[in-house]
């Protein structure tokens, strides 16, 4: 069954998912989007918003995509592990696998943490807060809770792709048509350094594995942020995603420069609020609280943040090779990403204390 405008609603009906009244009342809106998937985002003026996302393409990977993301909303809402997490994403209300078709809460008249951040043209204290609060509520040790249950297990648990990067630049070198990818393989100490880091990968919790400014999204009236999009979620090492947060402060920066020229150093007008000054001491609120919260000591605080400076300049590297998709040369921007991220693996400790992250 393929939704649409004219049979979705009697689909809801169907499911329990749309209250009769509501129906019978007409007090709802629906629009239609497409990208990926087909996104149907309903409001109601008497009940909460529901947000339907039914596959396009019923291959394999969307479906396991698609899956993940309807077990993270029930593992999370039907687990007493998750108490504190479920506040902080939609409401989770079905998934029909033989439709792969999943209903979530949706939330209307919002803009995710990019968008405010760029609106208002600074950085937030209060949301670097509160996406340290969210990722610490379901960062922790769940090795022990893995055998009792089964949604946990559905988790493959895999190493993210780019930290394979040894295997990806030996698998074809001379058929390499990533231009990031090319540029990486001329510098096999760079190499060296992520396979280093890929050693130091620890499973024990789960992650979000797409965590950017995009996936916060920020509620109206209250301020209150909501993390969205589950789809990459896994079982894996929780400071990838801390380092997500890391990654969407620096790489703001590094984007903001003229992407034509390596050569001009000009940012885009309207991005002067982004420089290094003025992102590190917002980064360090949100470690400070995230590590508080973690109950880490001053040791331990220290370690592990730079384990997640390493993790940052890893997945911008990885955003680098994502914008020069199919592309024969490389944008100045990745070249400037590339360059930064080399500086940071260099010498980790020393950039953490350049930056005044840890004394």
């Amino acid at each position: 069954m393929r939704l649409t405008k004219k049979n979705i609603t009697y689909y809801l009906l169907d499911k329990g998912f749309l209250e009769p009244d509501t129906f019978m009342s007409g007090d709802y809106l629906l629009t239609q989007t497409q990208s990926r998937n087909s996104i149907f985002k309903i409001q109601q003026e008497n009940n909460k918003g529901l947000f339907v996302k039914q596959l396009i393409t019923q291959d394999a990977t969307n479906s396991y995509l698609m899956q993940k993301d309807a077990t993270s909303h029930y593992l999370i809402h039907q687990s007493n592990l998750y108490r504190e997490t479920a506040k902080h994403i939609p409401d989770y209300y079905g998934y029909d696998p033989y439709q792969n078709i999943l209903v979530t809460e949706y939330f209307a008249n919002t803009k995710n943490v990019h968008e405010v951040t760029y609106r208002d043209q600074k950085l937030s204290k209060t949301h670097a807060i509160k996406m340290a609060n969210i990722l610490a509520s379901y960062h922790f040790d769940i090795t022990n809770e893995i055998k009792k249950n089964s949604s946990l297990q559905f988790f493959s648990k895999q190493l993210p792709w780019i930290l394979n990067t040894s295997q990806l630049l030996n698998a074809n070198p001379k058929g390499i048509t990533n231009s990031v990818i090319a540029e990486i393989h001329k510098h096999q100490d760079l190499v060296k350094k992520i396979e280093k880091l890929a050693t130091q990968w620890e499973t024990t919790s789960l992650i979000h594995g797409d965590i950017k400014w995009m996936n916060f999204i920020v509620i109206p009236n209250n301020e209150d942020i909501k993390l969205v999009d589950w789809e990459i979620a896994d079982l894996g090492d929780p400071l990838w995603d801390v380092a997500g947060v890391f990654q969407s402060y620096f790489s703001a920066w590094v984007l903001s420069f003229n992407n034509q020229n390596i050569q001009q150093h000009l940012q885009t007008q309207g991005t002067e609020f982004l420089s290094i000054e003025k992102i590190t001491p917002i980064v360090k609120i949100l470690w400070d609280t995230y590590a508080k919260k973690q109950e880490f000591s001053a040791k331990e605080s220290s370690k592990k943040l730079i384990k997640t400076l390493s993790y940052m300049a890893v997945r911008m590297i990885q955003t680098a090779f994502e914008n020069n998709m199919a592309q024969s040369h490389i944008y100045a921007n990745s070249v400037r990403i590339l360059q930064f991220c080399n500086h940071i693996l260099e010498d980790t400790s020393g950039i953490a204390k350049q930056w005044n992250l840890i004394d």
